[in-house]
């Protein structure tokens, strides 16, 4: 039991910083595209085709760049989420009436000021939506890899007690799998709640 309370602690980390450079980034990245028409058109079909990737193809590459330990998780689970999350985010700024931003800068805001205090908040229920679908694929993401190539965390254990048969440990692994994604959902609607 105790093993699997540290490796949660293990995963629940990896998660986090997944998900703190995976909503950051792809929510500026989406802000910014999405302003400018031009930006927009260019990223999003490449934004769709890399969210199409099956992105277990890329395990062995992050493998021999950063081993076995935590950055390659926390790489793996950022690729994951990223870019369905800089996806919705740069079409639903698309989707919000210009002239929001063009009364923003007549009355004084500057261009960053107009995107991201105005142009941001507006978007806000459906980058909601690409943020949660992004944690969902960071959490699935992250014990993915786990299983696959790591030393510690839920799903290195889920897969060391599933190949010596102790099915009772892998149900507590997949147990305090839900528990991540469950913490995680719970602190994206706390945010939702928020603003």
């Amino acid at each position: 039991g105790w093993t699997f309370l540290s490796a949660f602690r293990v995963t629940m980390f990896e998660i986090a910083m997944a998900i703190l450079i995976a909503w950051s980034v792809g929510i500026v990245f989406g802000v910014v595209a999405g302003v400018f028409p031009i930006l927009a058109r260019i990223c999003a079909p490449i934004l769709s085709a890399l969210i199409a990737v099956p992105l277990v193809v890329l395990y062995p590459v992050l493998l021999a760049w950063l081993g076995f330990g935590t950055a390659s998780k926390i790489v793996f689970g950022t690729i994951s989420g990223i870019f369905p999350i800089a996806l919705n985010t740069l079409v639903a700024v698309q989707s919000i009436d210009r002239g929001y931003a063009v009364m923003a800068t007549a009355m004084g805001a500057s261009r960053r000021q107009a995107m991201f205090q105005v142009m941001a908040p507006l978007a806000l229920p459906a980058i909601v939506s690409g943020l949660r679908l992004g944690t969902a694929l960071i959490v699935i993401g992250v014990v993915l890899i786990e299983m696959l190539a790591s030393t510690d965390g839920i799903g290195f254990w889920i897969s060391y007690h599933r190949g010596i048969f102790n099915t009772g440990q892998v149900y507590l692994g997949i147990l305090l799998a839900l528990v991540a994604a469950g913490i995680a959902n719970a602190a994206l609607s706390l945010i939702e709640r928020a603003y």
